[in-house]
């Protein structure tokens, strides 16, 4: 793929409840939850991410930008769907009511980002059976938005590919709104100094080929002026993937990463697994 597809997207980070045990929550979640939404129209990619409580903070940290993530704020993956037009994202709401209905059955709290039209970028053809990395971004007070798009598509998005990243994404993402997502039953409540602006995915075919790509010249370029603008910090989490298709039950477990804030730009990035 020559030049990045534009696409619309929502990426959704979610808490499992507490009084479920883990491995149950994570059963139901890539079981009868994922068959629920992979019913669900209008999808080109439904992509359920499921993060590691142990293993995140795996993106370089420079001054003032942070890599680790609190432990309070540790999410346990997150949904990640593609629209194939920003028609379809909007008649999306009104086909959500058992996804809705279904969510308090597994989740505590459920963060709903949702890109602009065309706020997404593919840098890669399909989906690799590779294993997917996650950094969520977050913009410091003070950059404009623009300028902080701009970081995330044109910076970050081609280091990483030219570096050689297998599966490739790059998000960046609406103001936040409870209004968004208004599950019952389900916490959706963000700190303003927790919401993130924007996230990247990258897949590798191993945990050690992440660490030659993050030592790469290209990633080293963005890591050096990653701090660049007023204070910041980043985080960042590993975890595995289950990847589904529209109307089919995810069905790939890759180890993978959730992550954070970026900038120069950015204020953190955070990764997580499973």
């Amino acid at each position: 793929m020559s030049r990045p597809v534009k696409t619309t997207s929502y990426m959704s980070p979610v808490w499992f409840r507490a009084d479920l045990p883990r491995e149950s929550a994570v059963g139901y979640w890539a079981g009868p939850h994922a068959r629920i939404a992979g019913r669900l129209p209008n999808m080109a990619e439904y992509v359920q991410r499921h993060f590691s409580p142990t293993d995140h903070g795996y993106w370089p940290s420079s001054p003032t930008v942070g890599t680790t993530v609190p432990a309070n704020w540790r999410c346990d993956g997150v949904a990640e769907v593609r629209f194939g037009s920003t028609v379809a994202a909007l008649a999306m709401p009104m086909h959500m009511r058992e996804v809705y209905l279904d969510e308090q059955n597994l989740f505590e709290r459920v963060l709903r980002q949702v890109t602009g039209p065309g706020g997404g970028r593919w840098w890669t053809d399909g989906h690799d059976d590779a294993v997917g990395h996650r950094t969520v971004l977050r913009r410091r007070r003070g950059v404009r938005g623009r300028a902080f798009r701009a970081y995330v598509h044109d910076r970050i998005g081609p280091a990483l590919h030219e570096a050689g990243a297998r599966d490739l994404r790059t998000y960046t993402f609406l103001p936040w709104s409870r209004f968004v997502h208004p599950t019952l039953g389900v916490g959706h409540d963000t700190p303003t100094f927790r919401r993130y602006h924007g996230s990247v995915v990258v897949g590798a075919d191993s945990r050690a080929a992440v660490e030659e790509l993050l030592k790469s010249e290209q990633v080293a370029g963005i890591v050096a002026d990653q701090h660049i603008g007023p204070d910041g910090r980043l985080r960042l989490h590993r975890g595995t993937e289950r990847a589904g298709r529209p109307s089919v039950t995810p069905s790939r477990v890759s180890p993978g990463f959730r992550g954070g804030r970026v900038q120069p730009q950015l204020q953190a990035v955070v990764g997580k697994a499973a």
